[in-house]
């Protein structure tokens, strides 16, 4: 697995951007910890992600997006997701919302919604502006270890995996070094899916207000 840092941010965003459009798999920080990140439109791309992982792929990815606007045209945003983007967006929180059924199905799972983040790091973002479209944001490791949160623990991650990652870009240790908090917004009931970097009870204010 190649690296290469931040220093030259524009550099790294054109790096990781060619590795994507090869259908090959890259390591990049965010806010909360290390992703994977593939193509979220390719299904050879998203089956490379669950072979590096040796993720069962019956447990469906989480994308990264530019913004919300990005993420409407794969997902449905209801009035719950526009209040909880503005409160907590970019930042630690992934909204499950609808899915439009336009992304490969291996992605879903056979879920009806799909995980959207928009990371408070700016590389993730900046990558999906760059591509035009959403990569993967699942986290960076082999299926069962834990959750890489600098660079030495992502190339840790993957030292024994069956397929590498092409690309680490190292932004240095994750800020909040634990995951997303991951909420439910495909029914009508907000739900809890995993406790992360922003509490619930948070979440359960700004929609109550």
């Amino acid at each position: 697995m190649r690296v290469i840092d931040l220093s030259d941010f524009d550099e790294a965003l054109r790096q990781a951007a060619a590795e994507i459009r090869a259908d090959r798999a890259i390591v990049y920080p965010t806010d909360t910890v290390y992703a994977l990140g593939v193509s979220a439109i390719s299904t050879q791309s998203i089956g490379a992600a669950y072979a590096t992982k040796g993720r069962p792929e019956a447990k469906p990815l989480s994308l990264c997006v530019a913004d919300i606007e990005q993420a409407k045209t794969y997902v449905h945003i209801d009035a719950r997701a526009e209040k909880l983007e503005r409160a907590f967006l970019p930042g630690g929180l992934t909204l499950v919302c609808l899915s439009k059924n336009v992304l490969p199905p291996e992605l879903q799972a056979g879920f009806p919604g799909v995980g959207i983040r928009v990371p408070g790091h700016p590389f993730g973002p900046a990558l999906c502006t760059l591509l035009g479209h959403p990569i993967t944001t699942t986290s960076a490791n082999v299926s069962g270890m834990a959750p890489a949160t600098d660079r030495a623990s992502a190339e840790a991650a993957f030292a024994n995996a069956a397929e590498q990652p092409s690309l680490l870009i190292d932004g240095g240790p994750s800020p909040y070094a634990t995951p997303s908090t991951v909420i439910d917004l495909t029914g009508p009931e907000t739900k809890l899916i995993r406790a992360g970097a922003i509490p619930f009870s948070d979440i359960e204010r700004v929609l109550a207000a």
